[in-house]
């Protein structure tokens, strides 16, 4: 009797790493969304009829749109700083091809990464030989932004004492928020100056040779920048200021849906909705976000929160179709040209 085919016989088990879960788990994560976004508009915390306003308020809508394009200028710039210490050059032009691509993809594809995978695999295509530098160099972009998203809002409190003193929902958010930027800059700390952790990676009693080599070498790309403080800085100034132009825009949202609720306060209000924003909870944080937003606008007595968001998204997925251009017409095969190394 011949051997039975067993992987015949047998259902195919639908495990973490196949395409049919992570398919299932995005339209799930999209459904939440669209079910929050579904619940904040029959509850009335969400009025879509004021988003028509936006169809007169040109003046206002591209000023916004100007405001999104220098943010990712921004974001292009940073970048391309942050290969410099690597010995690694990609040139400003390049940047901003690739943030457009990832922009794109970080409000049209359906997962909260999009954009970051995106302009990794782009990143990296031609690059093989520095790849895990490269990859270190684009998450560690990604982290400086969210850091410097974190401090806004730590930066802004002391001008709201008797805001945050009235709302104890809001003092917990910020110590919430000074908790994880704190955690941040220590992880980063560490990353910079503890040569301990490279002298673990690199005994072979600890496993995982391939890993290992991959783990010193990114956390060596991380140390390289003990070398260029000012960089850094600079790095995190334009960083502040892209995020700054990010609350404009909403603030200009804020204008168009309810301009009585445009006040100072929402330079402290709006950081810390970009934050929720950020979340992986679903796809580009859509419906989370709004809730956020319309959550903390609450808190601090102020009201159109969700729609203001809802006007940001409009605005990008503008932007965005910028991205598809430069993906449609392709990046080209070399983005990142090795230099000397310092």
């Amino acid at each position: 009797m011949p051997p039975t085919n067993t992987s015949i016989l047998q259902p195919e088990v639908m495990t973490a790493r196949s395409p049919g879960f992570k398919l299932l788990l995005t339209l799930v994560r999209l459904g939440i969304g669209i079910g929050l976004l579904v619940y904040l508009a029959k509850s009335g915390i969400i009025d879509l009829h004021t988003l028509s306003k936006l169809a007169t308020e040109w003046g206002i809508s591209i000023t916004a749109i100007a405001l999104l394009i220098f943010d990712v200028f921004l974001m292009s710039l940073r970048l391309s700083w942050l290969f410099r210490p690597q010995g690694l050059h990609l040139s400003l032009r390049m940047s901003l091809q690739l943030t457009f691509v990832g922009f794109f993809f970080a409000t049209f594809a359906p997962g909260s990464a999009g954009g970051d995978i995106a302009r990794l695999f782009y990143a990296t295509k031609e690059n093989g030989g520095r790849k895990t530098e490269i990859v270190a160099v684009v998450i560690f972009d990604r982290l400086l932004g969210l850091f410097s998203m974190l401090l806004l809002p730590l930066l802004f409190a002391p001008l709201f004492p008797k805001l945050i003193q009235g709302a104890p929902a809001l003092r917990y958010l910020l110590v919430t928020v000074a908790l994880i930027a704190a955690c941040m800059l220590a992880g980063f700390l560490v990353c910079l100056w503890n040569q301990s952790i490279l002298d673990l990676l690199g005994r072979k009693s600890f496993g995982f040779p391939k890993w290992r080599s991959l783990a010193i070498r990114g956390l060596e790309t991380i140390r390289s920048y003990r070398h260029s403080p000012k960089m850094l800085g600079s790095a995190l100034g334009v960083s502040m200021l892209a995020n700054l132009s990010l609350i404009g825009v909403t603030a200009l949202g804020v204008l168009v849906v309810s301009p009585s609720a445009l006040e100072m306060k929402m330079c402290l209000v709006i950081p810390m909705g970009y934050i929720a924003n950020s979340l992986p909870l679903t796809p580009g944080g859509l419906g989370v976000g709004e809730t956020a937003f319309n959550a903390l606008f609450v808190i601090a007595g102020s009201h159109g929160g969700a729609e203001a968001l809802l006007c940001w998204r409009i605005w990008s997925a503008i932007v965005g179709i910028l991205g598809l251009i430069f993906y449609l017409r392709g990046l080209g095969f070399s983005i990142v040209k090795t230099t000397e190394d310092r």
